[in-house]
């Protein structure tokens, strides 16, 4: 089983804070990817066939977990499902003042939150899955960008 990965918490926000916090989630998905291959065989790629694998993964071992373990894991995995989403449909890692959290930002200003997605499968399970999540992404955005009105 993966170990819970805890990351610092950040009181400021600043540039070298970003970079700090964006090498972290970075790092922790780089472990997800090793911890899985090491201990299940699984080869991670950053891809929607590895996210598939992972909602199901998730909810395998949900319901051996007791509760106090799902903010460690879906940190952990929520790095790996936000460095899947910066590599499929761009992004970065950005800390969202008005909902104090960190997620993907994406070129248009509107965000997307794999940590606290994770959190929700954990949580509810298939109802919240983070592969309809993942694959929901390129659609919200088109429609958010289409009804946009014009600048």
């Amino acid at each position: 089983m993966l170990p819970c990965h805890k990351l610092r918490r950040v009181e400021h926000h600043g540039q070298k804070d970003m970079e700090n916090r964006t090498e972290e989630y970075r790092a922790a998905a780089e472990n997800v990817v090793s911890q899985l291959r090491e201990d299940l065989g699984v080869e991670l790629n950053y891809d929607e066939a590895s996210i598939e694998w992972l909602d199901g993964y998730i909810n395998r071992i949900r319901t051996q977990l007791k509760k106090e373990a799902y903010l460690g894991l879906a940190t952990a995995l929520g790095a790996y499902v936000g460095e899947t989403i910066i590599k499929t449909y761009g992004g970065a890692w950005a800390y969202f003042e008005q909902t104090n959290q960190w997620g993907i930002r994406f070129d248009d200003g509107n965000g997307a939150f794999p940590i606290s997605k994770v959190y929700k499968q954990l949580e509810d399970g298939e109802f919240d899955s983070i592969l309809s999540f993942f694959t929901i992404i390129p659609k919200i955005r088109d429609h958010i960008n289409t009804q946009a009105p014009p600048q």
